[in-house]
């Protein structure tokens, strides 16, 4: 799947990173029958001894199964999910500058453009992205949810 969504190589440390046991509830595949479409990969990474954060690794759908919602899918799983670990502080990832399809994407989710890294990538061009980031809490769908519940739950 990477091979076809991806114009960069990852290694094999990629790899191992997305099969160990805590990374599990942020990592998710979809398949169609029983082809590989999408996946979202993701690790949680330490920024002290009480925080962490939880970076997305690389996050595509191929392109024939493109706007059915496959990609908002996974996305918004992974932010319920993350949003319920403790200590987590914030969810980001890279996205190359150009990519503008993936930053409006990103942005309709609660991202912004934190940073912009000059030549991070070594063998695309452009070679240089943007770091994009969001706090690691519910979509607003989620707490309209949660706080219908909560008022639901007092009332009885």
């Amino acid at each position: 799947l990477n091979l076809n969504i991806f114009p960069v190589t990852y290694n094999d440390g990629f790899y191992k990173d997305v099969v160990k046991d805590e990374n599990r509830d942020i990592t998710k595949l979809v398949y169609v029958s029983d082809m590989l479409v999408g996946a979202i990969c993701c690790r949680f990474e330490p920024v002290n001894k009480n925080l962490k954060r939880v970076y997305i690794m690389t996050f595509g759908v191929l392109t024939a199964y493109r706007n059915y919602g496959i990609g908002t899918g996974m996305l918004k799983y992974l932010i319920s999910v993350v949003s319920k670990v403790k200590g987590v502080q914030d969810i980001y990832l890279h996205a190359q500058v150009n990519n503008e399809e993936a930053i409006g994407f990103y942005k309709k989710f609660g991202f912004d453009i934190i940073e912009k890294k000059e030549n991070y990538y070594r063998k695309i061009d452009p070679p240089h992205c943007y770091v994009l980031s969001r706090k690691a809490t519910p979509l607003e769908e989620e707490k309209g949810e949660e706080d219908k519940e909560k008022k639901e739950t007092e009332e009885k």
